[in-house]
């Protein structure tokens, strides 16, 4: 068995080098094949710039995803710049070799290495610890869960693997619904029926790990996010989904620098990692420079809950002030743009009018909607 040491959890300073223009314009390419079913895909994209990069899609090309029995299918662009597979198209195979094929609407062809879809590795367990962290910049320490992972054991003693983490939380507006406004004030009388809501996304931050070494090839108390009390993640019910794919060992290598130089992000839309080269080439000029690469893994996920944690949570909560009674009027005045807008009342049933993200939960990024997944307490 083995611990991960604490040194992993240490920052890592960025730096950002004095680059060229030819670190722009570039071809970036995200794509993947694995043990799941499909649809599988690739996004491709032109690097703007190295330190401050943004999506910019890339329509019109030709993708497939091969394999070494030569089996091929070209993928669908389904939106701007995203390649997929067809629901019922390739599947991949645990033992198979797979690449994929990408040529520009002028003639250019890139591709990848044939890479092995290894046997994925199961996770034995994800779980939580409260623990309290320093917190360098104020006065109290941070306080919240640091979530960890643990392997079952593989068949091969060397294996590599990348996480990558989904969230999702249930949190609460602070204020009730009285009113509500669309060209004429009513009541509302579901007054609670935009308090409660979830949010799902992706963590940026990327996390790697290789066996080679170790006694046995189990890896335990891995550290993957820390989620703190100064923000409404844990204010209710919070979940993690963690998706471990099981690697080769150059695509390893290519994701351990994209997250070294990232630092706490990892995606290959922070900051494109300008001396790592992924797996994709141009065929004819192999010297260009193509950022990211096509991943061939087994994946295994495993999902868990926690539950608000009994201590003092610091996050920013509304309060009413005079300027909120007062605002109520301007109610009137305002663009059908901005409709529907909503009001509160106090204690004593006096009008109020403050943020509409204190009342709205969907305005901090979540929905009303329950995830199909969600289990309750």
């Amino acid at each position: 068995m083995f611990a991960i040491p604490a040194l992993l959890l240490s920052c890592v300073e960025k730096y950002f080098p004095e680059l060229d223009d030819k670190y722009e314009n570039v071809l970036v390419v995200d794509g993947i094949i694995s043990n799941n079913p499909g649809p599988y895909f690739v996004k491709l994209s032109v690097a703007s710039t190295v330190n401050t990069p943004e999506f910019l899609p890339l329509s019109g090309y030709n993708v497939s995803i091969i394999d070494d029995e030569g089996t091929t299918e070209v993928l669908s662009e389904t939106s701007p710049g995203i390649y997929s597979t067809s629901p019922g198209g390739i599947q991949g195979v645990v033992g198979r070799k797979y690449k994929t094929r990408i040529v520009s609407p002028n003639g250019k062809t890139y591709q990848s290495d044939f890479e092995t879809l290894k046997n994925p590795v199961g996770i034995d367990s994800v779980y939580a610890i409260f623990e309290a962290h320093a917190n360098p910049d104020g006065v109290f320490p941070f306080e919240g869960y640091q979530f960890y992972l643990n392997t079952k054991k593989a068949e091969s003693d060397t294996n590599f693997y990348l996480w990558r983490l989904e969230r999702s939380y249930e949190y609460r507006s602070d204020f009730l619904i009285s009113h509500i406004y669309e060209g004429r004030l009513r009541p509302v009388y579901d007054v609670d029926s935009l308090q409660t809501c979830w949010r799902t996304d992706k963590i940026g931050q990327l996390f790697t790990f290789k066996t080679s070494g170790l006694s046995e090839p189990v890896v335990t108390k891995f550290p993957l996010n820390y989620v703190t009390t100064e923000t409404r993640e844990l204010m209710e019910r919070y979940s993690l989904l963690v998706k471990q794919f099981t690697i080769s060992e150059k695509a390893y290598a290519f994701w351990n620098e994209v997250r070294e130089q990232n630092s706490t992000q990892g995606s290959l839309y922070t900051r494109q990692p300008y001396q790592i080269r992924g797996n994709v080439f141009n065929t004819e000029t192999p010297g260009e420079t193509v950022f990211g690469a096509f991943l061939v893994a087994g994946i295994t996920e495993k999902r868990i809950f926690v539950n608000r944690p009994a201590t003092i949570f610091r996050y920013g909560v509304c309060t009413l002030g005079d300027a909120d009674y007062k605002n109520v009027g301007t109610i009137y005045m305002s663009n059908p743009s901005e409709w529907p807008l909503y009001l509160t009342t106090n204690l004593n049933g006096i009008r109020a009018f403050p943020n509409q993200d204190c009342i709205d939960c969907q305005l901090r990024g979540g929905t009303i909607v329950k995830p199909d997944f969600w289990i309750e307490y």
